[in-house]
């Protein structure tokens, strides 16, 4: 497309008025200029303050905004909406030029890569030895250790289809998502888990046909092959989900106060020791570390769901709890100085780009940091 081209559906995105048709194809044109790196130069610096303190604006006043602001009613229906812009004012080429515009004290933020997150995971194996699986990389299958495993593709590690007898002693594997890795496992019942970063999974290589139990610390979405006589099984801190036929996704890291399973198919039981519910698809349990009860929500898919979908997806969210989320993502460590600021976060941007770009958008919300190494240090003003 030619620049008068791309201005006509930015503009017409803006107000309201581009069509589905519209909207995919400036979707896939940003995609496509994902990739190149140039770097806008501007002639002077009035022109430089001038298109930067537009673009900030078409930011500001479309894409992010603080908690009292009313949400526009459809904002929220798109799943590239805000990330198409973010990503035309911050990573693209954009009208006549390349639109890396950023402010001079952030250049050097920009220049840093911080790569996103990766397929890539490490399996202990019951005997302790440790196999890494990452993006391209070989591993050699025909290792006696590993004979319960069908096959490794890149970030897709498939167990054999079999069970065990009830006699026969569980092998327990554990496989672990670091920081900046995502990887899905199919297992031997052929259920399908797909684990976000700083994940860990631990489950038998091969179940028995009486009980299958797993154990999961962080975020992973299951999609599950129910078996009524064999129930499926989820150990999360203090409680236990249990399938009822049924797809979710179960987001309980140890950082987080709350502990939360959204049901998307199914059914599902949530239960500690003192209390017990059961899902419907749209529903979600919340538990923290505090309280023993479980508290059932609406779900609201297009948060819960949006790491499968490659997003980060915020909806009056503490900046705190955004912080966590992209430190998991880029592999940075958060601290703070001061007091942790409680501002709060709207928007979505796709989680494939440059984690630079990510600490401009922060910054260019009033976000204060500096960056060491992978150190984000967030001072309050």
């Amino acid at each position: 497309m030619n620049p008068e081209e791309i201005d006509y559906l930015v503009q017409k995105y803006l107000d309201g008025t581009a069509t589905a048709q519209e909207r995919e194809l400036l979707d896939a044109w940003y995609r496509s200029q994902q990739q190149k790196t140039k770097i806008w130069e501007a002639e002077s610096p009035d022109e430089e303050t001038l298109v930067k303190n537009e673009m900030f604006d078409v930011i500001c006043k479309s894409i992010f905004h603080h908690r009292f602001r009313r949400r526009t009613p459809n904002f929220y229906r798109y799943v590239a909406a805000a990330s198409i812009i973010v990503a035309i004012l911050f990573t693209s080429l954009f009208l006549y030029k390349s639109s890396q515009i950023i402010s001079s004290d952030s250049m050097a933020i920009e220049r840093v890569v911080i790569a996103p997150g990766t397929n890539g995971a490490i399996l202990t194996l019951a005997d302790g030895k440790e196999i890494k699986f990452a993006t391209h990389a070989s591993v050699d299958m025909n290792n006696s250790n590993l004979a319960a495993i069908f096959n490794y593709s890149d970030g897709l590690l498939r167990y054999k289809n079999i069970h065990r007898p009830i006699s026969d002693r569980f092998v327990y594997n554990t496989l672990t998502t670091p920081h900046g890795n995502k990887f899905t496992i199919v297992l031997s019942d052929g259920t399908k888990v797909f684990m976000n970063a700083g994940s860990t999974l631990q489950y038998p290589e091969v179940f028995n046909s009486s009980e299958r139990l797993v154990k999961l610390t962080g975020e992973a979405y299951f999609e599950v092959v129910h078996n009524s006589k064999s129930p499926f099984r989820v150990q999360v801190k203090n409680q236990i989900i249990e399938d009822i036929g049924t797809s979710f996704n179960v987001s309980a890291y140890n950082d987080e106060p709350v502990a939360i399973v959204t049901l998307v198919e199914g059914s599902v039981k949530v239960k500690n020791n003192e209390n017990e519910v059961v899902l419907i698809p749209g529903q979600k349990a919340l538990t923290s570390d505090e309280s023993r009860t479980i508290l059932v929500k609406p779900a609201n898919f297009e948060s819960e769901l949006a790491w499968r979908n490659d997003l980060f997806h915020f909806e009056d969210v503490q900046l705190s709890v955004v912080l966590r989320q992209i430190a998991r993502w880029y592999n940075l460590e958060i601290e703070y100085e001061g007091t942790i600021p409680t501002k709060m976060i709207n928007g979505e941007i796709y989680r494939n780009m440059n984690g630079s770009q990510i600490l401009i958008i922060l910054k260019n919300l009033g976000v204060n940091f500096k960056l060491d190494g992978n150190r984000l240090i967030i001072k309050n003003k």
